[in-house]
């Protein structure tokens, strides 16, 4: 449960839930932040639920319902009285229900959009009209929108005819021409201050230049947003026509749900719908196993290229306590590059073109740490050993196993963007699987090229095998 410092719930709140102090409740229902409320009704079981969202007010139940997890949403639809669930729906923000009913089994949502009244009904099968990524599916078709030529009296007159509810009326509202495209936008606070009155909203609009397409991805909603730093955007169609309004609050959803499925996928896992406690346990174990199997396969040609150096490990048997130390170090230093790199291309900070430029970076960095890890790993290797040549190989390998792991997790993700995915699959596990097979072969082959190179010509020699 969320912090009680951090809730518009009083404190008392748990102990009239156990008591089932309803009296004390109900006036807490009428005041609280609708998003407090959902989040701590979702919490209780199924009976408990449906008594307390019938004492939230008819006029805030659709509010408190949009802030409740889908699973409970749908427990909640098939437990309160058809007649309840039909206002509730009704009354519920297109966005928010259009989030539900994409997420319903096919024989429920008609179910539900039966419910509707016919307004609601075409309004929501419009949006389910629309791409599921698009912008379209996201939008509220409900806005204020007026002609350029209005004055602006008639438009404040208009405003206070026309909208119902307070909630209902934005900080904008937008301006259209006689073909309904849009042309701009006026504060309300503009409107109140405008004089003389007799001033068209041509005159003191905002001109339009950017706005968002009804086909657009969800991905560019975010980068909208982030940025023009706007707390709404227009949304038109292909002929500029405007046909709805996206706000911020949308975009903060979209943008969690993508982060969640990149630290997913980064972490080498499948994406997962629900949330870890709601994701059943035969679920989660397909999910895992299935890019542990791959993984655990792709490990598999570690031990081979060992096997392939079966006579340096007998010549030198002290090379393999060091080998932990060397391909972890390339399999780290390729993680790093990699997610420096994919939220660049997340945030647009870096496009595929600049990929040379990350390259010749990476191999300057790539150098330097390999220098500071390979000092580390020299003089750590001589006090274990006391072996110049066995301090030298570990040194060297390092600088090349660091090097090739940066350059490796910097490069992936512009190779696997380049093919229309998403970079967050170059997970760190798969680029320490590939680093640990380079990282065996150059530690052992710098060893062998050490040892039967430059050992005899300074006269040095390895541990022999026991």
């Amino acid at each position: 449960m969320a912090d009680q410092q951090q809730s518009s719930l009083p404190q008392e709140f748990e102990l009239w839930l156990t008591s089932k102090n309803y009296k004390s409740i109900r006036p807490v229902l009428k005041t609280a932040e609708p998003a407090d409320i959902g989040e701590r009704l979702a919490e209780l079981p199924i009976a408990e639920l449906v008594v307390l969202f019938r004492l939230i007010p008819r006029s805030r139940r659709a509010q408190v319902f949009a802030y409740v997890p889908f699973e409970r949403q749908e427990e909640l639809l098939e437990s309160l009285p058809e007649a309840v669930v039909s206002t509730l729906l009704n009354d519920m923000e297109p966005d928010d229900r259009t989030r539900l009913l994409e997420d319903l089994p096919f024989e429920i949502r008609s179910q539900i959009l039966l419910k509707l009244s016919p307004e609601e009904r075409s309004m929501a099968w419009q949006l389910l009209s629309y791409d599921e990524d698009s912008v379209g599916r996201l939008m509220n078709p409900e806005f204020i929108s007026v002609r350029g030529e209005l004055k602006v009296a008639d438009a404040l007159e208009f405003i206070r005819w026309t909208v119902r509810d307070a909630d209902e009326l934005h900080s904008f509202i937008f301006v259209i021409d006689p073909d309904g495209k849009y042309k701009g936008e006026v504060s309300l606070a503009s409107l109140i201050l405008a004089d003389p009155p007799s001033l068209s909203l041509e005159q003191i609009m905002d001109t339009a230049t950017v706005a968002l397409a009804v086909t657009d991805d969800k991905g560019a909603a975010v980068d909208f947003f982030r940025k023009y730093d706007k707390a709404f955007s227009p949304v038109v169609d292909s002929e500029g026509i405007l046909v709805g309004i996206l706000t911020a609050d949308d975009v903060f959803d979209i943008a969690e749900d993508e982060a969640t499925e990149d630290i997913q996928q980064f972490g080498g896992t499948a994406i997962l719908e629900d949330s870890y406690f709601d994701t059943p346990g035969m679920v989660l174990l397909r999910k895992r196993a299935g890019w542990l199997c791959a993984l655990f396969i792709s490990e598999l040609f570690t031990g081979t290229a060992l096997r392939h150096y079966d006579e340096a490990i007998a010549e030198m048997r002290y090379l393999v306590y060091f080998v932990p130390l060397v391909i972890s170090s390339g399999g780290n230093s390729g993680s790093q590059a990699s997610s420096l790199v994919i939220r660049g291309l997340a945030v647009r900070e870096m496009e595929l073109s600049d990929w040379r430029r990350v390259f010749g970076r990476e191999v300057l960095m790539g150098l330097g740490l390999g220098l500071i890890l390979g000092a580390i790993g020299f003089v750590r290797a001589w006090t274990w050993e006391h072996n110049i040549l066995i301090a030298a190989i570990v040194g060297i390998s390092l600088v090349g196993v660091v090097l090739f792991g940066s350059v490796v997790g910097a490069v992936m993700p512009f190779g696997i963007k380049r093919f229309n995915m998403d970079p967050a699959v170059s997970s760190s596990p798969f680029i320490a699987s590939l680093v640990d097979v380079a990282g065996i072969m150059i530690y052992f082959n710098a060893a062998i090229w050490i040892m039967r190179s430059i050992g005899p010509m300074l006269g040095l020699h390895a541990p022999g095998g026991g």
